[in-house]
């Protein structure tokens, strides 16, 4: 079976390489709530913040090359304390579903990822999930890019929250990289598979040229 094949774990840290695109959203309670694919538990527990969709090609990273997309709905309330969290997201690899759930209990999917560059230069990206559109994008980027940091942003600002086996997992990713301007010319979506993002109010788009990222062990939080 392929999941037989699959190599021994991989623990964090992970040291991650890549490229990608940032959408930022404000979404409505309505929306999260609604068409947002949050899971049940969390439903009521919404607290706001910008939402984002996240499109990263890692180049390396502890278990090889893969592909992701990404929901993050806004932050929510986890006994008291608030963080943001990835509700919806595929990756291109068996290895990263299974260490994404083992190591920090993100709720990974496996789907198949393609990105075209069109004529003018402009990225296409179409992820598919048992030969369903999950979603498609069309991008284009400015060549220009300014270098940014992890460092300036306080740890509790950037720390992801994830539910696994009873227990709320923390984990504060840190990166480095550039960041250029960018433009989402399409968005289409399956709402049954990946939230419709094309229906929310979109704040602005910037392309990753490249970054390097450390992924640190998850800690329980202490309730």
């Amino acid at each position: 079976m392929e999941r037989d094949r699959l190599p021994p774990h991989a623990p964090a840290p992970w040291a991650l390489t890549g490229s990608g695109y940032i959408l930022l959203f404000r979404l409505t309670r309505e929306f999260v709530r609604g068409q947002g694919l949050v899971p049940e538990a969390m439903q009521h527990s919404f607290r706001g913040g910008f939402g984002a969709v996240m499109y990263v090609d890692y180049l390396s990273s502890d278990v090889g090359p893969y592909r992701e997309l990404l929901f993050i709905p806004g932050a929510f309330d986890f006994s008291g304390r608030t963080y943001y969290s990835i509700t919806c997201i595929y990756v291109s690899t068996l290895e990263s579903v299974r260490e994404g759930r083992s190591n920090w209990g993100i709720p990974k999917e496996l789907a198949s990822f393609e990105a075209i560059m069109e004529p003018g230069g402009a990225e296409r990206v179409r992820v598919e999930s048992e030969g369903r559109t999950v979603a498609e994008f069309l991008f284009r980027s400015r060549p220009v890019s300014l270098p940014v940091t992890t460092v300036v942003v306080p740890a509790s600002l950037r720390t992801l929250a994830h539910r696994s086996g009873g227990k709320t997992l923390l984990t504060a990713p840190r990166a480095r990289g550039s960041i250029a301007p960018a433009r989402t010319l399409e968005i289409r979506t399956d709402g049954s598979l990946f939230p419709p993002v094309e229906r929310a109010s979109r704040l602005g788009t910037v392309r990753v040229p490249h970054f390097f990222m450390v992924f640190p062990p998850a800690r329980v939080m202490e309730q």
